[in-house]
């Protein structure tokens, strides 16, 4: 995994000493989780992905045995009408995922600092909606959209055998189908050019292993779906390889 750049929370410092590799951060790493689920809160006023906290958990989301499937399987069972039920549902995630109560004491506070104090919503600001498009973010470079489009088309066509490939062999078919077709099924479409924005992708700070992440929505005939993507570009002279981590709400 590339090393990328850390937004780290006011609420950095670690609640359980048994538990040194956990803190609550700012969303800056792919493969962290962001503690509420992106497609619940996108559509939030002032919200920012890179903003929202987020914590590491193990594995990819699509497999259920996973820390990470754990607590993407159990909190996509909750309600999510309110900012006040996204937050309780991340909690109940996180405990299902087996992290200390001290952890989740941590996340739900940065959640609640980031969202009641630095967003200044409230507790029962209703949920939903296709998010803000931000017109001034300028498009994604070519060879960048060429390599992410092969990826979101093999998504839209179902095609299971070559995401898992394109996984690595690290996410199989059966989690891949499961999560796009039973945990969020949606009629997927592929997304406008202009959706695919500098915004979307984030370069490695590790000058040995130089890259870049994306993180992507998905797209529907009426516009974001509930899941995106997220992986890594690898560039080859004027060629860029897509690789996918995972496939989350």
């Amino acid at each position: 995994m590339h090393s990328w750049e850390r937004y780290y929370h006011a609420f950095g410092d670690l609640a359980d000493p048994d538990d040194a590799r956990r803190s609550i951060t700012r969303r800056g790493v792919v493969g962290d989780h962001l503690v509420v689920l992106h497609s619940a809160v996108r559509a939030c006023a002032g919200y920012s992905r890179h903003d929202a906290p987020s914590i590491l958990l193990d594995g990819s989301s699509v497999a259920r045995e996973t820390e990470h499937g754990r607590a993407i399987t159990a909190q996509l069972t909750r309600r999510h009408g309110t900012l006040e039920e996204a937050i309780d549902a991340a909690g109940f995630a996180l405990g299902t995922a087996g992290l200390s109560k001290g952890i989740r004491r941590q996340a739900r506070a940065a959640c609640e600092d980031y969202f009641y104090s630095r967003l200044d919503l409230t507790p029962s600001h209703e949920l939903g909606g296709p998010g803000e498009t931000v017109d001034s973010l300028e498009p994604m470079p070519e060879p960048m959209y060429r390599a992410l489009e092969h990826v979101v088309d093999l998504v839209v066509d179902g095609e299971y055998e070559e995401l898992r490939a394109s996984s690595g062999n690290r996410l199989t078919v059966e989690d891949l189908r499961r999560r796009v077709e039973d945990d969020c099924p949606e009629s997927l479409v592929l997304p406008p050019r202009e959706v695919y924005r500098v915004e979307a992708i984030t370069k490695s700070d590790d000058p040995d292993l130089p890259g870049w992440a994306y993180f992507l929505d998905l797209w529907t005939e009426t516009g974001p779906a509930r899941l995106h993507i997220e992986g890594e570009l690898e560039e080859s002279g004027e060629r860029f390889t897509a690789t996918l981590n995972d496939i989350l709400p």
